[in-house]
Order: structure tokens, then sequence, then C-alpha cells
């Protein structure tokens, strides 16, 4: 049975690759496509994917003591080259975090201030499942802007990384 930390570890590792087959499925989306508003979450399919990691960012970096003021958005990354070349070194950063836990650290409390100044403190552990959730439920929002873009979704299940990447 693995450990809690080796736990959070592996499913940093599905988020990353959940992330990866997604970003593969927006690729061939038409420009036009890709920045379509919708109307459905955060607008078009970029929109979106730059929530997302930008969200992943900014509790990253609250978990390493920092309290940025905003979150990353499109006027960051206008383009999905530029968001794309990010993400998989924001992947790298999160993992390279997630295994340098401990069981003594992984549960300490967090001190962090949102966008609004609020303040707050809560468990590592709970912000990182929190942040883990965050991206499923916004990968299954991106697959329904890649089919009424046109695309194929992804299959990014948990069970189906299970079975590709077993105890890793």
């Amino acid at each position: 049975m693995p450990s809690f930390e080796e736990l959070l570890l592996r499913k940093s590792r599905f988020m990353k690759w959940g992330d990866e087959q997604i970003i593969a499925a927006a690729g061939p989306i038409a420009e036009d496509e890709y920045y379509r508003d919708r109307g459905i979450s955060f607008g078009s399919l970029h929109k979106l994917l730059v929530h997302v990691m930008g969200a992943q960012w900014i509790w990253l970096e609250r978990w390493k003591g920092n309290s940025p003021p905003r979150l990353l958005d499109a006027t960051d990354y206008p383009t999905r080259e530029l968001l794309w070349e990010a993400w998989p070194l924001l992947h790298r950063d999160f993992i390279e975090f997630i295994t340098t836990q401990t069981q003594n650290t992984i549960h300490r409390l967090i001190h962090y201030q949102n966008s609004r100044g609020e303040k707050f403190s809560v468990p590592l552990s709970e912000l990182i499942l929190h942040t883990l959730d965050h991206g499923t439920y916004h990968r299954g929002q991106t697959n329904t802007l890649i089919k009424l873009a046109g695309g194929q979704p992804a299959a990014v299940n948990y069970v189906q990384y299970s079975m590709l990447f077993p105890g890793g």
C-alpha cells in the first residue's frame, strides 16, 4: 500500500499526463475555434486552459510561501504556443515540489492570502488534493470545448492512466 505522500505524487503525475492529453487534443483545433468564446466556463478553450495552468501555478506559489496578487490569465499567455511552452515547466516544478514532501511536511499549515486580500491557513495536503481535483474538473469542461470546436476529446480518466502506468 503506497504512503499518502506517494499517492499524492502519483496523482500529480496523473494531473500532468491528463493535461498533456488535453493539450494534444487541443493542438489540431483551428485558431478561430480555439479562441472562440463559447459561453462555457472561462469562455474559450484557450482561456480555460490558461486558467487551469494558472491555478496550478498560484497554488504552487502559495505552498512555497508566496501570495501572488492575482491568477495568471490569457493576458499573460495570449497564444497557445506561449501556454504550451510554459506548462511543462510548471508541471516539472509541481512534481518536484511534491517529491520533496515528507510525512512531517505534507500536513503542515500553509498560510496564504488570496487575490481579495483574505487570509487563510489550510493543511498542505488538503490544498494539494484541491488542486488535483480542480484540474480533473476542468479537463472535463475542456473536453466539451474541444468537441464543440470540432476536435476529438481526450480520454483522461484515472483508470486509463493506471493501466498505462501501473504503479508509476
